[in-house]
This record gives structure tokens, sequence and C-alpha cells, in this order.
């Protein structure tokens, strides 16, 4: 799996202005700064590493909540069939258009009201998405049903820590109203509906030295 950056220019040209978020969003995917910029790339590219690691037999992925279908032209090249679900697929679209992504399955739906089917999928990647369903049994209980019974699951959660709150103000970020948990909390769900971890590390170091990101890779037990 090869790590993909679309072009900076075009991602600018699909943020629609009258509904970008101000937190963590394609916005912050096309932010002036560079460091900043590049942060979030990193943590997308540490995510990758994961999925290089354990999916190995590339297979059919779903990205859950894939939102403006960011993480897909890298996620294309590392398996046979990827599908993105999420309520605005938009920018998702113009991303698979632009690239020729082929192999990308893009669906607008509630994932409340959808349903792919008893262990449809080799892989599950939900990237910085679980924090902001402020009920996680429904979302977890449709991740759990729909991957495989040797498939990963592979999540980015914020840590919302003393070190991810100074950064905001730092940078002049609030914290969207639909933050509902931290990674620990999301984390202590996914173990008690039936998960367990068998990798993680963190962002940026790897290490918990400074951590802001828990990036993690689970089965079901």
């Amino acid at each position: 799996m090869k790590f993909v950056k679309p072009p900076l220019e075009f991602l600018r040209s699909i943020i629609d202005k009258k509904t970008e978020s101000k937190d963590i969003a394609l916005d912050v995917y096309c932010s002036e700064k560079y460091l900043f910029r590049e942060f979030f790339w990193m943590r997308l590219w540490m995510l990758t590493l994961a999925i290089r690691r354990f999916s190995k037999n590339r297979g059919i992925c779903l990205d859950f909540g894939g939102g403006s279908g960011i993480f897909t032209p890298s996620l294309a090249s590392g398996f046979d069939v990827v599908h993105l679900i999420d309520l605005c697929t938009e920018q998702a679209n113009q991303v698979k258009s632009r690239l020729g992504l082929k192999n990308i399955s893009v669906v607008t739906a509630n994932v409340y009201e959808y349903d792919y089917g008893e262990g449809k999928f080799d892989a599950i990647v939900a990237a910085d998405v679980l924090e902001h369903f402020e009920d996680l049994k429904g979302p977890i209980e449709k991740i759990y049903k729909w991957i495989g019974k040797t498939g990963y699951l592979y999540t980015s959660l914020p840590t919302e820590n003393i070190y991810y709150r100074f950064l905001r103000k730092v940078f002049n970020k609030q914290k969207p109203k639909d933050h509902y948990h931290s990674a620990g909390e999301v984390e202590g769900f996914l173990k008690s509906e039936g998960f367990k971890k068998v990798y993680g590390y963190y962002h940026p170091l790897f290490i918990p030295i400074f951590p802001l990101f828990r990036i993690s890779v689970w089965q079901k037990n």
C-alpha cells in the first residue's frame, strides 16, 4: 500500500467554504501553514504503515465515515476494492473522479440505516470518526458485523489531553461540539464490545511522550 497525497491545489479547490469544519477536516490538509498541514498528513502516513503491516492480502476495505475521501487514494493502492460510506460524499466523489480511482465505491448513507452484510470486509478504517458519535454502540455494532473474522479495524483517535487542548489554543482551533469522546474512551468501548487491540502507537513520535493521536489496530476477540 502506498501513501498517496492528492494534489494540494485540487484539494483546496473542492473545500466548501460554507460548511468546512473549524477542526480536523479537509481544510487542515490544505492549510497555508506548512508544519501544521504536514502534521495531519503524517497522521495518515502512520496509519498507512499500520495497514501495510497487517493487511498484506489486499481484499476489500471500508473507509468508515470517510468524508472528503482524503485517504481513498492510499487505500485504493492497497486493496482490491474500497468502499466509502458517509452522510456527505460530494468531495469524495470529486477525489475519485479526478484521480481515476476505479476500485472505489462511494455510498451516501447514514451508517445506522445501511447494511453491507455479515463479514464483508477484510479491513475497516475509521480515521478520526468514532469520536463524533455521541452513542458509540450503534456504529461499533455495525463495524463488528461488517468486518470478517480475521479482518482488521484501524482507528485514529484524538487524545483530547492537555497537550491537545494547548495546541488548539496555539493554532486558534476550537473543539467541535461533536467531539464527544477521547481516544481512551473510544478504545475502552471497543474492548467492551468484543474487540482486542493487537497493535498501537502514538502520533507524533510513535511513543507516548507527547501523545496527540492514538493509532490502533483491532481484531475481533
